[in-house]
């Protein structure tokens, strides 16, 4: 291919990631839609080889450095990481961070099945015989819960620590979150096996307190208002490491590590996010938990919770 018509196939789309290099430097690339997001990711790999062509058919050509221009410029954008400025805060929890979470539905949707599932079948399965507790937690965990023996379970005299349970499944949470995100690194049995696990953990212990006479109110208001956001972050760390998984197990058109890295930087534009949700739920368990107000007013709190995390997911936050 002569220089000529190097520069004629491919100039048009150089100018195509110009015309986005100037869209980010005005916006912020946490502006772009996600299909810009996947047009411009492509420009910019096409120029990048565009560039190695040029450099190894047309050394001398005014292409060379004009592409090395443009590329570098891009280049920036996708991998250099500057310090934060309040703006650029803003902008990802505002714009990058929910609308991460609705690109990547499809993989925590999945990671919320399989924590279900494993919740689903434990609460059944407890409640209908409450010394099945020690068949799903280890003795070290039920005793923390209960000095009672086995035949004393379901009489309906065990007054319950509601505080002590909060505390023990939002230190379990947050170890599950960080945990779910790096099991995706063993083809994803490590993910899904913790979110399955902890979802019995969790119906266990629900199952239990509803088959032995807990106040159920009583329970669901010390752990739903900072429970609602602390669980989305657990499906959310589920969905970070099922797109590790994929990247390692169907990657596509590209090599297994290029894949791995793609999918690595999607779960990067999550883990702020996530981190900045488990804060929150525990300033929530802190201060609002505790408070002498009645188990209504926690639930109805723990539902407008819930609502507003479905308007920030689904519509993010509109700015003027």
């Amino acid at each position: 291919m002569t220089e000529a018509k190097f520069i004629a196939k491919n100039e048009k789309k150089w100018k195509a990631l110009e015309a986005f290099n100037r869209r980010v430097v005005k916006g912020g690339i946490g502006r772009l839609q996600p299909e810009d997001i996947k047009e411009f990711a492509h420009l910019f790999r096409l120029a990048s080889h565009n560039l190695a062509y040029s450099k190894t058919h047309f050394p001398q050509s005014h292409v060379v450095p004009y592409l090395n221009r443009v590329v570098g410029v891009t280049h920036n954008y996708f991998y250099v990481r500057e310090g934060r400025s309040t703006s650029d805060i803003k902008g990802y929890f505002v714009h990058t961070f929910p609308h991460a979470v609705r690109e990547t539905w499809r993989f925590w949707a999945i990671a919320t099945a399989f924590f279900m599932l494993g919740l689903v079948f434990a609460w059944l399965y407890v409640a209908a015989d409450p010394a099945r507790l020690h068949d799903i937690m280890p003795a070290g965990m039920v005793s923390d819960f209960s000095p009672y023996e086995a035949h004393d379970f379901g009489d309906g005299s065990v007054q319950w620590e509601y505080s002590l349970m909060a505390a023990f499944i939002t230190t379990n949470n947050i170890m599950v979150t960080f945990n779910a995100i790096v099991g995706g690194l063993l083809a994803g049995f490590g993910t899904i096996l913790i979110l399955v696990y902890n979802g019995l953990i969790v119906g266990a212990l629900f199952g239990f307190f509803q088959r032995t006479g807990a106040d159920m109110i009583v329970a669901y208001s010390l752990v739903l208002p900072h429970g609602v956001i602390e669980l989305m972050a657990i499906f959310l760390a589920g969905g970070c490491g099922l797109m590790l998984a994929k990247g390692l197990l169907l990657p596509g058109d590209y090599t297994r590590k290029q894949s791995l890295i793609t999918q690595a930087r999607k779960t990067a534009q999550l883990i702020p996010g996530i981190v900045a949700m488990l804060v929150v739920a525990g300033i929530i368990e802190g201060y609002f938990t505790p408070l002498p107000v009645s188990a209504g007013i926690k639930l109805v709190f723990a539902g407008l919770t819930l609502v507003g995390l479905v308007a920030y997911f689904t519509k993010g936050i509109r700015t003027t």
